[in-house]
């Protein structure tokens, strides 16, 4: 994200924040205690405050990017395909299930699969201890849908890049 785009979202570039950060002893503080600094000393909106807290956590060296706040890693792709939302559940859901597991990595329990009415969510937790989450929603129109995948609790940064390409390539197959 460009300087601009942070100035004019809250009054202040990063520099500007990093260093009433520094003053403020931020390096010594836990992630949510640095967001909630903003947000309530500073009146930084929440999405924002985590914005800048990432920001600066990547600055000084805490975090790397993918990297959570939990010092795990995460990987998340997107794909527009065809059909509604309903539809694409289905087609995922019964791909997944013939193969139980991704990536070489068997599930670690049954894939759960929920609904609103603008998502429909499945989940499955791989025996390696990460985690999956496929969001899809209808895009405007309703001609297509947007399939997002999520994949946190990956244990380095070498095995998140890893995951990204996976994911990259199993949706360029869809």
């Amino acid at each position: 994200m460009d300087d601009a785009a942070v100035t004019k979202a809250t009054g202040k570039s990063w520099r500007e924040w990093f260093a009433i950060l520094e003053e403020r002893g931020a390096r010594s503080l836990p992630h949510v205690d640095i967001a909630r600094l903003l947000r309530d000393e500073h009146g930084v909106p929440g999405w924002w405050s985590q914005s800048v807290t990432v920001a600066y956590e990547k600055e000084i060296g805490r975090r790397e990017t993918g990297q959570r706040c939990d010092g795990d890693y995460s990987a998340s792709v997107s794909r527009t395909v065809a059909g509604a939302p309903d539809e694409v559940l289905g087609l995922w859901a019964a791909r997944l299930a013939a193969a139980g597991e991704l990536g070489g990595v068997p599930f670690a329990a049954e894939p759960a699969v929920s609904r609103t009415e603008k998502w429909r969510y499945w989940r499955v937790k791989l025996a390696d201890g990460s985690k999956v989450t496929v969001n899809i929603s209808a895009k405007a129109g309703g001609a297509s849908t947007v399939l997002g995948v999520g994949h946190d609790k990956i244990a380095s940064k070498p095995e998140a890049e890893r995951w990204k390409s996976f994911w990259k390539a199993y949706l360029a197959a869809l």
